[in-house]
């Protein structure tokens, strides 16, 4: 990870959600500021924001031209969302870490020298009212939610955010480099960004979904039917 933690730990480290069973749930996973792609997604499978809940896995800025715009949408539409390693960058940088701020310009975060100031601020006011990671009950089931997963994980025993937690739930990548998984346990299976790949895949009970920048456009699931399809598979 290697940037602070001054302002992210006000966030807070799980946010558990109740959803009635008859309703409708998308995860999405990684946008890059692209609101055209977000729209297409949505639009995908009919999304209904007075009806169904969608929920984003974080990455929602940098690197394309709609990182204001999409942070206003999802406030408008209702989405929740966790944060990502990107909203980690923004999130220290304007709180004037210059580590972070050089590891942002590079990696995406120009579009912000094109921003007034209280827009930002008000962009950091949302993002750090978002949860680092998710835990729904739905469906008789519990699934977890986050950027990203250490390789060992219990979603019963959230940790205090500290820098170990940021650094496994937001910047990890060590379950997909060695496609291996120790431990996710807690809930039937947790769906993730952050790790780029062409189509989504599974490692045992985890799912990756982050398809925007190998893939061409983020991908979209519904969640139940992702719960049908998982429990195929293990039967």
């Amino acid at each position: 990870m290697g940037i602070s933690t001054n302002k992210i730990r006000y966030a807070s480290p799980n946010k558990v959600i109740d959803i009635p069973d008859d309703k409708r749930v998308f995860v999405i996973g990684d946008l890059d500021a692209d609101y055209n792609k977000f729209l297409q997604a949505i639009h995908s499978v009919s999304f209904d924001p007075h009806a169904d809940v969608l929920i984003s896995l974080g990455d929602v800025i940098d690197r394309g031209n709609d990182s204001l715009k999409l942070l206003d949408t999802f406030s408008q539409l209702g989405v929740y969302m966790v944060l990502g390693n990107h909203e980690h960058m923004m999130l220290e940088a304007l709180a004037k870490d210059q580590q972070a701020y050089d590891l942002w310009i590079k990696n995406g975060g120009l579009w912000h020298k094109h921003s007034d100031k209280n827009s930002l601020l008000n962009a950091c006011n949302k993002l750090i009212s978002c949860p680092l990671s998710i835990l729904l009950n739905y469906q008789g089931e519990k699934i977890g939610l986050s950027h990203t997963l250490a390789t060992c994980w219990d979603w019963q025993q959230p940790m205090k955010v500290n820098a170990q937690l940021i650094s496994d739930l937001l910047w990890d990548r060590q379950i997909t480099q060695s496609k291996k998984l120790v431990q996710n346990l807690g809930v039937l299976f947790s769906i993730h960004g952050h790790n780029a790949t062409a189509k989504p895949y599974w490692i045992e009970n985890t799912y990756h979904i982050d398809t925007n920048y190998l893939g061409g456009s983020p991908t979209i699931v519904e969640l139940s039917e992702l719960i049908k399809n998982f429990k195929t598979l293990i039967s």
